[in-house]
C-alpha cells in the first residue's frame, strides 16, 4: 500500500494514494503513479513545493516504511499507466485474500487522470509500529 504525505504553502498536510511504484531505471528515483481526478490537492501540493513522504506498507502485516524527499510531476505515459493498473489489480487481490471486501478496497485506488510522481529520496524511516517506529535507516545527509 503507498499513501503519499504532502501539504501546502500554509503547512496543511494532504494526503494521497499511490497505485503504483516503481524505481527509475538508473537507480537514483522511485516513480509513482496517482490520480490527479482522486487527490487533487496532493498534486497540487506536490507541483507547488515538491515536499513528499510516501509510506509503503505490506498488507499482511503492515511492515512500513517511510520515505521522505523531493518530488516532480507530469501525466503518466501509457506504459506507466498500465504498470499502475497491474499494480491496482494485484492489491485488490492480495487484500481480498486478506479477508477484506472489494467495495472497501476500490474506493481509494483510481489512476483516472493518471500523474507520475517522481521521488528524489533523502531520508528512509522505520514506520512499522513497535520500539523502531520513526527510526532514521537511511540518509543522504550525514
Amino acid at each position: 500500500m503507498q499513501i503519499i504525505g504532502s501539504s501546502n504553502s500554509a503547512r496543511q498536510p494532504e494526503i494521497g494514494r499511490a497505485v503504483g511504484a516503481w524505481m527509475s531505471s538508473g537507480g537514483d528515483t522511485i516513480d509513482l503513479v496517482a490520480s490527479a481526478w482522486q487527490w487533487p490537492e496532493t498534486i497540487a501540493n506536490l507541483r507547488e513545493n515538491g515536499k513528499i513522504a510516501v509510506t509503503f506498507a505490506r498488507p499482511s502485516d503492515y511492515v512500513s516504511y517511510q520515505l521522505k524527499g523531493q518530488a516532480t510531476i507530469r501525466p503518466a505515459e501509457p506504459d506507466e499507466v498500465e504498470r499502475s493498473s497491474q499494480y491496482i489489480v494485484a492489491i485488490v487481490s492480495t487484500q481480498m485474500r486478506l479477508g477484506m471486501l472489494p467495495e472497501l478496497i476500490m474506493p481509494v485506488l483510481s489512476n483516472r487522470n493518471p500523474m507520475l510522481i517522481t521521488m528524489r529520496v533523502a531520508s528512509v524511516f522505520v514506520q512499522t509500529p513497535g520500539s523502531r517506529a520513526g527510526e532514521r535507516v537511511w540518509s543522504t545527509s550525514p
